[in-house]
C-alpha cells in the first residue's frame, strides 16, 4: 500500500513505528497523537510510556494540557515568550 493512501492518523502511527524500530536513545515527538482517535491515543501513550520505563528519553510537544498531565514526568509551558515549569509555572529566563 502506498503511503499516500494512508490517513493522517495512519501516517502518524507509521512514522512512530519507523522511529522506534531503530531503537533511539532520544525521541522528539511533535503532536504525535493529534490526528488519532481516543483508543489510538491510549495505545500510543502506553507504547511510549513502556519505552520510557525501558530508558528512552522523550521530548513530547502537545497542546493538550490533559495529555501533558497524564504522560509527563516534567512539564514546561511556553507563555508570553517565556518557559514556565510545572504546575507552579515558575518563569525561566531565556
Amino acid at each position: 500500500m502506498a503511503i499516500a493512501r494512508l490517513s493522517t492518523g495512519e501516517r502518524l502511527r507509521l512514522a512512530l513505528v519507523r522511529a522506534l524500530i531503530v531503537a533511539p536513545k532520544v525521541l522528539l515527538l511533535d503532536e504525535p497523537t493529534a490526528a488519532l482517535d481516543p483508543a489510538s491515543v491510549g495505545v500510543v501513550e502506553s507504547l511510549i510510556e513502556a519505552r520510557v520505563r525501558a530508558g528512552l528519553a522523550v521530548l513530547w510537544v502537545t497542546h493538550n494540557a490533559e495529555q501533558a498531565r497524564r504522560i509527563a514526568v516534567r512539564r514546561l509551558v511556553i507563555s508570553g515568550g517565556q518557559v514556565q515549569e510545572g504546575d507552579q509555572c515558575r518563569a525561566i529566563s531565556l
